[in-house]
């Protein structure tokens, strides 16, 4: 959908029709009409930066992202990282715990966030944490790699 079709001179509901498209599920990219492929080419962008530790300009584009797109947990989890990597661990466990609402069967968020809590001192949250992970990809072979960090984790607290 289009802003212009969207939202006409004469309508006098415009903020109705907003909050209608938005409560459907509608997001920024579906306003302005972004493609997929648009949306996953800006992303290489910025996890390319980001693998090359240049975290505050990754940092802006998965902004972008996220407010285009805010459903996609693979841009809200580059977001996260990247707070991370620039030692902002608040912000960094704010974003993983959304995460977590996005996706509460996907463990990453929750390793993550006992990384975070951890660089903070904070070992009984960690140790939730990475307790809940380990949890969460029990049954899930895609998780492997997650549950044996987490449990290596536990292992060195």
């Amino acid at each position: 959908m289009d802003v212009e079709n969207l939202i006409s001179e004469n309508d006098d509901n415009i903020y109705e029709q907003v909050f209608q498209f938005f409560s459907k599920g509608g997001t920024f990219k579906d306003l302005k009409n972004m493609s997929e492929e648009a949306m996953e080419a800006i992303y290489s962008v910025a996890y390319s930066l980001y693998e090359s530790a240049k975290y505050d300009e990754s940092l802006k584009i998965f902004q972008f992202l996220c407010f285009y797109d805010h459903f996609n947990k693979k841009y809200f989890m580059g977001l996260g990282a990247c707070q991370q990597m620039l030692k902002n661990y608040d912000s960094a466990m704010e974003i993983f715990s959304f995460v977590t609402v996005l996706d509460s069967e996907d463990p990453r968020s929750m390793v993550y966030l006992g990384d975070c809590y951890l660089a903070l001192g904070k070992n009984k949250k960690a140790e939730e944490s990475y307790k809940t992970a380990i949890i969460w990809s029990a049954d899930n072979p895609e998780y492997d790699q997650e549950r044996q960090r987490a449990t290596n984790m536990l292992e060195n607290i």
